[in-house]
């Protein structure tokens, strides 16, 4: 049996994660997720998604990245992703549109 690195639970269906060149071993993607995943600048929870980035800092979501007040955003997926959220952090202080028919169905 394998021990995992982070709870240090020994269990026969371990797994390893190779990142940077370094091999891990966890009994659970909970595990892997605390140890590996960054943590957002603004909310310090665990960034499992690709995140955003900005000097360095890595947020979770836009409202973080908000929050921080973060300029020069990275979208860690790709450049409609970034154009999404860029939108988004414009329509911050905007009301939701409405939605629904006239009838509330």
């Amino acid at each position: 049996m394998a021990q995992c690195e982070t709870c240090g639970n020994d269990y026969d269906k371990a797994f390893q994660v190779v990142m940077a060149g370094q091999t891990h071993v966890f009994d659970c993607f909970e595990c892997a997720i605390q140890a590996l995943a960054p943590s957002c600048a603004h909310c310090g929870c665990r960034t499992i998604g690709h995140g955003l980035e900005a000097d360095g800092a890595i947020f979770c979501c836009a409202h973080c990245a908000r929050e921080e007040a973060a300029r020069g955003l990275r979208d860690r997926a790709d450049a409609q992703r970034a154009a999404d959220v860029f939108a988004e952090l414009d329509r911050a202080d905007r009301p939701p549109a409405p939605t629904g028919s006239a009838m509330g169905v």
